[in-house]
């Protein structure tokens, strides 16, 4: 069995409940778990800790999710990043995954599917 405490997620969006939500959802799991509540302060948060992999929303007020998604793949392409979609949005899922997202996730999304994202995103079977 993987020990996923040591994976650290970050989980990006404006919506506090919702932000709150699925940091308890990954909390459960066993991960460790860091939030921003925008794209520019989960920057900061990226270039000063160890992050395994981001879930983030793409509209955001402060710095939305595809600015962010650029951001950390000019620091590193490699990076495994997750991106939440609405249904309402003008960016097309292919759009993201051409800009490096791993995975795209539409709103609502389901808890088990989810998580099963994430993992597969970072390599845990």
């Amino acid at each position: 069995m993987t020990d996923l405490k040591k994976y650290t997620l970050l989980i990006v969006d404006d919506d506090a409940e919702l932000r709150d939500i699925i940091c308890s959802i990954f909390e459960t799991y066993g991960f460790t778990v860091l939030s921003a509540n925008s794209g520019t302060s989960a920057f900061e948060v990226v270039k000063k800790q160890k992050i395994n992999l981001i879930v983030s929303d793409i509209r955001m007020a402060d710095g939305d999710g595809m600015t962010l998604l650029k951001k950390v793949r000019e620091r590193n392409p490699e990076f495994p990043i997750v991106i939440f979609i609405t249904g309402f949005t003008d960016i097309p899922t292919e759009e993201c995954i051409k800009h490096g997202a791993k995975n795209v996730i539409t709103k609502p999304f389901d808890r088990q599917h989810l998580v099963d994202t994430v993992k597969s995103s970072l390599g845990i079977a």
